[in-house]
């Protein structure tokens, strides 16, 4: 009964914020990774973007304070990977923290002889285990232009992992997909990254993909929505896998619409 009531306080919120269409065309429009949605996608999309904005809190911070046109730019591309999926894909996380720029963060690593290191560096975006999703906003704008990056893909694709424990690139799985399906073609892929900055090659994904299983799923996942052909080109099974869990297939739409993304 509480979830009901829930899903209907979304509804009813969801429809008070329904982006204009001329202004979420505006938006669309000016995205490759967005514009090659046909109409009945973008309509999805739009009332997507309305519950994401009406179901998430958003929290400026480093001094912003977020007015819509900040707000709307997240929503429509975190609506992205959830297009054929719903808004339940995000039910483990709740709130959206934006940045102007990108923000400087705490890390602590340690390297491979156990040396604990710990400082601070510049960051785009993080996602928190079953908390918020923070991104910069001049990142977000450059997002799913057919460089292969999308910041907030990026993160999210990180919350789908957290919600079976620890990012690992192995996030929850949809039936059609098998485990050793997954397990295979992931840590192929892992595995081909790797041989290629050893010999000093230029990889196909950005080389941050690298640093480990759970950041070369969310990068794969980037390439997914922005530069699908090449993904599907260069590694089609991890492409195949991706529509299975995305329940899409931009590669065609991208073919059929003529783009060289």
């Amino acid at each position: 009964m509480l979830a009901w009531l829930r899903r209907r306080r979304v509804e009813r919120r969801a429809a008070e914020l329904t982006p204009a269409w001329t202004e979420f065309t505006a938006c669309v429009e000016t995205v490759p990774c967005l514009a090659r949605l046909d109409r009945d996608e973008r309509g999805r999309l739009r009332q997507l973007s309305a519950q994401i904005l009406a179901s998430k809190e958003f929290h400026g911070a480093g001094g912003l304070q977020p007015q819509w046109q900040h707000c709307l730019p997240v929503a429509i591309h975190a609506a992205l990977p959830i297009l054929n999926i719903g808004l339940d894909g995000y039910r483990d996380f709740h709130s959206f923290i934006l940045y102007s720029n990108p923000f400087e963060a705490d890390f602590e690593e340690v390297d491979e002889a156990g040396v604990v290191h710990r400082g601070r560096d510049l960051r785009v975006g993080e996602a928190w285990h079953r908390g918020p999703v923070v991104l910069s906003l001049a990142d977000v704008a450059e997002s799913g232009h057919g460089l292969g990056f999308h910041v907030v893909v990026h993160e999210l694709a990180h919350q789908f992992d957290h919600r079976n424990g620890e990012a690992d690139g192995y996030p929850p799985l949809p039936r059609e997909i098998k485990h050793h399906q997954w397990v295979a073609a992931f840590t192929d892929g892992y595995r081909r990254l790797l041989e290629m900055l050893e010999r000093r090659q230029q990889p196909f994904i950005d080389e941050y993909a690298a640093e480990s299983p759970a950041e070369f799923f969310a990068v794969c996942c980037e390439f997914f929505f922005d530069l699908p052909v090449q993904l599907a080109d260069t590694e089609p099974e991890i492409y195949r896998l991706l529509t299975l869990f995305f329940r899409q297939d931009p590669a065609r739409a991208a073919r059929s619409s003529g783009q060289k993304s």
